[in-house]
């Protein structure tokens, strides 16, 4: 019984652990949506909806649409639904099976952080990827779109071009763009779908860039070369960033992840080593101080490696 108890708090707990981190990304994203609906002045009662929205969001902040969005800039074909389930499969389930089964408390848990870790580990993890082949692509994009209009073709059907040349992800991203645009959804909406999936902001340049030139007009050819020029000088800023960087930001992940790959071990090889941690008072306010501690000297790492520019 008390093992149950036990097992029933921790996944509770790392639930919990996780809403509070979705609460902080829907922040995030706020702050991009509002950026967004700035940029491309949206119509009274778009930006009413949109408001609508984020308030549904700030009270489910893990829903299935969020989700969604998540699942397909990652490139994982799985529908919300399916990807929820498996993750209450490994996170929930699984552990409880084990416990019934008569499995240590330590293996149980350590089935429900890495249950509840690796699905979302594995998402971002692809998503970051993809993402950051998008943010390299760009400037190829750009020129693609240039040569495009220089012939007389329009915008939309040069995201096409983008879409039948290039490769994944922004051949993908475009070409949704251009399909939304044919169905009916003015470009300044689409847009800003786009640049509120990928968070990227050479992307948001660009978009600024059109809808600006679509109200006031110009020559968007050129001021899309000398975004382009623009974004390549970034990119090789952010290349030397990293380069210089990455001694201190390797180093930072490697003694972060130390002690919790540590202690994942320990649960399945020898769980009775570290039972201490889970069984007794003081073993359970020691962990919660590590991970404190861990937290705070992650975010310091990173917030010291991650530049921005």
């Amino acid at each position: 019984m008390i093992r149950t108890l036990v097992t029933v708090a921790f996944i509770i707990a790392f639930y919990f652990i996780f809403y509070l981190f979705a609460m902080a990304r829907t922040k995030e994203k706020k702050k991009m949506d509002e950026r967004v609906r700035a940029l491309f002045d949206l119509s009274a009662d778009e930006s009413a909806n949109r408001r609508a929205g984020q308030k549904k969001q700030r009270k489910n902040p893990l829903r299935l649409e969020q989700i969604a969005d998540e699942l397909y800039v990652a490139g994982v074909v799985l529908r919300a639904e399916e990807f929820v389930t498996i993750w209450i499969l490994l996170g929930a389930v699984i552990p409880a099976i084990a416990l019934f089964l008569g499995a240590p408390t330590t293996i149980c848990i350590g089935l429900v952080i890495v249950g509840v870790a690796a699905p979302i580990t594995w998402v971002t993890i692809k998503k970051n990827k993809r993402l950051a082949v998008l943010a390299s692509q760009l400037s190829d994009a750009l020129t693609i779109i240039c040569n495009a209009l220089r012939v007389g073709q329009s915008f939309q059907y040069a995201l096409k071009s983008v879409a039948d040349e290039m490769e994944e992800p922004i051949s993908r991203e475009f070409m949704r763009v251009y399909r939304e645009t044919q169905y009916g959804m003015p470009l300044e909406t689409s847009l800003g779908r786009l640049v509120g999936r990928t968070r990227n902001p050479d992307l948001e340049l660009m978009s600024s860039a059109v809808i600006i030139q679509r109200q006031i007009g110009g020559n968007l050819a050129i001021i899309l070369q000398n975004i382009s020029d623009t974004i390549n000088q970034r990119v090789q800023i952010r290349g030397e960033i990293h380069t210089m960087t990455s001694a201190g930001r390797m180093s930072g992940y490697i003694i972060g992840a130390l002690p919790a790959f540590i202690i994942l071990l320990l649960m399945f090889i020898n769980p009775g080593y570290i039972d201490m941690f889970f069984t007794t008072e003081k073993g359970r306010i020691m962990m919660v101080i590590s991970l404190v501690l861990e937290a705070i000297g992650f975010s310091i790492v990173n917030k010291i490696v991650n530049i921005k520019v």
